[in-house]
């Protein structure tokens, strides 16, 4: 007896749909594709937090460009995010204090335990986008490690953002 395999969001279409919505509300210019275990793929905001974007941002950042690759196990194992443009140079990847796993992927959980099967994308994106900034940052030789908290919800770096930003106009 054989039995057909079916994705996550075939089995679960409700799930797909809010997927979709949260996404979309988030980086709406990411597209989905219905392929394998599914996946969405294109520009990430600029900065898409609850405060204000520093002054003239895209002076810092070039669009930052993902592929979210869920798995099958989704949604109780968190999708993937690889970075496509720009992407981390290979030298970086394996290190902690960059938060770039050796494939590539963006490593934005600490523990397992900080995704639940009721976790959200949308809060992978917003590290993501994150991410993307202090990488902007760290090229700029601003700082030399990444935050462990992130820029999300650590506006410690905020000052800094302007200034790199203003030494870029210079």
């Amino acid at each position: 007896m054989s039995v057909d395999s079916r994705t996550w969001w075939e089995d679960d279409p409700v799930r797909l749909e809010q997927e979709i919505a949260d996404v979309q509300a988030v980086a709406p210019l990411l597209a989905w594709t219905a392929e394998g275990a599914g996946r969405f793929e294109g520009p990430l905001p600029l900065w898409p937090f609850a405060r204000s974007a520093p002054t003239n941002i895209s002076d810092l950042l070039d669009p930052f460009v993902v592929r979210v690759e869920y798995n099958h196990a989704f949604p109780a194992a968190p999708p993937n995010i690889l970075p496509l443009l720009p992407q981390p140079v290979p030298t970086i990847r394996g290190f902690t204090q960059f938060h770039v796993l050796p494939s590539g992927r963006l490593c934005l959980l600490r523990d397992a335990d900080q995704w639940y099967p009721w976790s959200k994308t949308s809060e992978l994106l917003l590290k993501a986008a994150g991410w993307a900034i202090e990488l902007a940052l760290l090229e700029a030789r601003a700082i030399t490690q990444m935050s462990m908290s992130g820029i999300v919800i650590d506006n410690s770096y905020d000052e800094l953002i302007a200034e790199q930003i203003e030494a870029l106009s210079l």
